[in-house]
């Protein structure tokens, strides 16, 4: 009698089955090995075996898989050549791989013999349509490789894994790895696939730290390496916020486990085999470990196990699974050293750059409209712009510049006239002294002359992957007149603005999505890591350089002669940083519990910073003394909308929510000095951008209909007589409005003479 039976069960069907509609089951010495995957379709399978066994016979292949379709699971059946043998392997892929059967010997004369007698008995029954010529394709396939049988030896090799991190810390693995050559099918590395069978191998794994020590035999190291390279991630990040973890997975009836406490607290490591029964399972704990030694280890480990698969099984290069954990383990480890590193510099030429610092702010004069007195507005033209850019229209001088998909153009403001037009695919716009720079998505700058539209340079840089175009202009008496832009994923590039060259390009170790902000002499760079850098804008050199253990997000405000940035861990802890502008100094440092607004730079009103925080219930604020950090007021999030435009003014702080709130807050003590409810029309018709503008004494704050404030007291001046939704609002000195609509149409408006009472 056979020991391997190829089992073919009628499926269970609501009525009398017309045609052989089968589950199939796989059965090796009694043993359904496939059981574990639950009903899977017995006749694609059944043909798709027949072809994986003959090319296992004929020496194609040395190993090859076939699916077992299950509900809501992928499981596969993976089989391998071992001379007259074949190894049966039934495990689960995804994220979370399963083994439920590893290599089971059977002979693989029996296999083929037992799959050709299945083959024999679907043929004779009444199949479905389509089906019998795939299993007369598979039979003939199977009896051909009978023939012609050359099956493949495997080879094995010992290899041992032996990392150490720390001086105290060490992992180590022992096992027999594959021994492969690039065949041809191997051999085209223009092909990737994802191969979990054939990283598949069992062995013995240490972990010991002193005279302690954990072992584990015969497991499954490279998910064993996947499972640490999660735990590391995670502890990373508790130990990058100085927030508490505990962190459990299972593999294969071991349970793996870490936690520390809040701080700078050590790492636990706890390994529990689970046994089957009511038996309680064996527990043994690491304790006192340091956090980054654990990650160095765990990621030294996972490429010394990719390496080893590589070398000894060169095909495994092209393996999309083992790619994925190397890179892991690889970004995890540049990032652990990023953190390590003590690279801080601190500028002690400070005066040297103060002397371009911000321009002093001139005697405030009289606003037009701070005083008394109502505004009214009259139209002055219309205009309609198929597939605007929204973030590309604006007024620069005497222009007022429009960008769509298909043409860039400049109109009169006064009298909406089209001065010129030229055409332009989509790109990001900036307003520059010397004309328009336009941003294309594949690298190149294009300077436009601001009279004339015409393109007076053209550079090529490399296109940014993602993020957006980055960048900042500098445009200050004794400095060059430069575009800085975020090239690439790795550069920060001068752009001359007078000849379209390149001036300096500063390079990182590392991609980054960078931000900026510019500052006189400095320009004031991250890309979302833990450094904060200047750089010199007319060399690319480093000025000063800070770091933390929270990646700065980009959030950056500049007041006078200091710099506020935010650094923000993925888990919500955040800091808010005090630094001297010019020479990098550390001034004082505050714990954030909140999660800061991503992409709202702190706000700085009456000597205090205010950082915007937002969860669930809307948005909140705290505020902090400027001088010492103290934290002088909080609103719990839930204070505005979840949707809220923010602007700092000398009269306070004015929050335009999307719920049609406006509010004044107090920049001091928080309190709300004045509140407006406006009537709220339905979700369509809320604009896109909320911003309110400041603008000759007055403030403009869009809604379904544009509003006229005076900023003191929050009386209402007046409104724009208009229809169109304010997706886009601009507001020249003179106070004339600028309005545009998604939809592409725009309306201008000026503002008619205040009227005096005369007695």
């Amino acid at each position: 009698m056979s020991p391997v039976h190829v089992v073919l069960r009628p499926a269970k069907t609501s009525g009398e089955p017309s045609a052989l509609r089968s589950l199939l089951d796989l059965v090796v010495d009694g043993v359904n090995i496939t059981a574990r995957a639950g009903e899977t379709q017995g006749l694609t399978l059944l043909a798709e075996l027949a072809h994986a066994v003959a090319a296992l016979r004929r020496g194609r292949t040395p190993r090859a898989t076939a699916q077992l379709c299950s509900a809501g699971d992928t499981w596969e059946l993976g089989l391998e050549a071992d001379g007259a043998d074949v190894l049966l392997s039934v495990f689960r892929s995804g994220p979370c791989p399963e083994v439920a059967v590893h290599e089971r010997r059977v002979t693989l004369v029996d296999l083929a013999q037992a799959l050709l007698v299945a083959l024999e008995t679907s043929l004779s029954s009444h199949l479905p349509p389509g089906h019998r010529s795939v299993l007369e394709a598979a039979q003939a396939q199977l009896v051909r490789g009978n023939q012609s049988a050359k099956p493949l030896a495997r080879g094995l090799v010992q290899d041992r894994i032996a990392v150490q991190s720390g001086g105290l810390l060490e992992l180590r693995a022992d096992c027999k790895f594959r021994v492969g050559g690039l065949g041809p099918s191997a051999a085209d590395t223009r092909v990737e696939r994802s191969d979990l069978h054939g990283l598949l191998l069992p062995g013995d794994f240490r972990l010991s730290m002193g005279r302690r020590c954990i072992a584990l035999q015969g497991t499954q190291l490279f998910l064993l390496s996947e499972r640490l390279l999660w735990l590391s991630e995670d502890a990373l990040d508790s130990w990058q916020s100085a927030r508490p973890l505990f962190r459990r997975v299972e593999l294969e009836g071991v349970r793996l486990g870490v936690r520390r406490g809040p701080g700078d607290a050590p790492l636990a490591l706890t390994i529990a085999v689970l046994p089957d029964g009511s038996e309680k399972p064996k527990q043994l704990t690491l304790s006192d470990i340091d956090t980054t030694d654990f990650v160095e280890a765990a990621t030294q480990f996972a490429e010394s196990l990719g390496e080893r698969f590589v070398q000894h099984d060169p095909a495994q290069k092209q393996n999309i699974r083992l790619s994925v954990l190397i890179e892991s383990a690889r970004v995890l480890r540049e990032r652990l050293s990023e953190l390590r590193q003590d690279d801080v510099l601190t500028n002690q030429e400070r005066e040297s750059y103060r002397s371009y610092g911000l321009p002093k702010v001139a005697p405030a004069r009289p606003k037009p409209w701070s005083e008394p007195g109502k505004m009214r507005f009259s139209p002055r033209w219309v205009a309609a712009v198929p597939a605007i850019d929204l973030r590309s229209t604006f007024l620069h001088g005497d222009h007022f510049v429009i960008a769509s998909a298909r043409e860039l153009l400049a109109l009169d403001p006064s009298s909406g006239s089209v001065r010129w037009r030229v055409h332009s695919e989509r790109a990001a716009t900036v307003a520059t002294p010397l004309g328009l720079a336009r941003l294309h998505a594949d690298g190149r700058v294009r300077l436009h002359a601001l009279e004339s539209g015409e393109v007076r340079a053209v550079a090529r840089l490399e296109p940014r992957a993602g993020g957006g175009a980055a960048g900042a202009l500098v445009n200050t008496p004794g400095l060059p007149r430069q575009l800085l832009l975020a090239e690439g994923d790795r550069a920060i590039t001068a752009l001359d603005l007078a000849t379209g060259e390149v001036r300096w390009r500063h390079r990182a170790a590392r991609p980054a999505q960078y931000r900026m902000r510019r500052a006189g002499r400095l320009i004031l760079v991250t890309g979302g890591d833990s450094a904060l850098t200047a750089l010199d804008v007319s060399s690319g050199d480093v000025v000063w350089r800070v770091r933390d253990r929270l990646p700065f997000s980009g959030d950056i405000c500049i007041s006078g002669d200091s710099a506020f940035a935010l650094s923000v861990s993925s888990t919500g802890a955040a800091r808010l940083h005090h630094f001297d502008l010019w020479s990098g100094e550390r001034k004082w440092t505050a714990l954030i519990e909140e999660q800061p607004v991503f992409g709202q730079s702190p706000l700085v009103c009456d000597d205090h910073v205010v950082v915007v925080t937002r969860d669930r219930r809307g948005m909140g604020l705290l505020g902090f003394e400027q001088k010492e950090g103290r934290l002088a007021y909080s609103h719990e999030p839930g204070l505005t909308a979840a949707a809220t435009a923010w602007l700092a003014t000398e009269h306070g702080l004015i929050a335009n929510s999307a719920s049609g709130t406006l509010l004044c807050l107090n920049g001091a003590t928080g309190e709300v000095r004045y509140s407006h409810i406006f009537s709220r029309q339905v979700d369509s018709d809320q604009p896109r951008r909320l911003e309110p503008v400041l603008a000759a004494g007055a403030l403009f704050v869009p809604a379904h209909t544009v509003r006229v404030l005076r900023p003191g007291d929050g009386e209402i001046l007046g409104e724009i007589p208009c229809d169109l939704i304010p997706d886009l609002l601009r507001v020249d000195e003179r106070a004339n409005v600028y309005i545009a609509e998604e939809s592409g149409h725009l309306a201008a408006f000026s503002a008619l003479p205040r009227l005096h009472l005369v007695r």
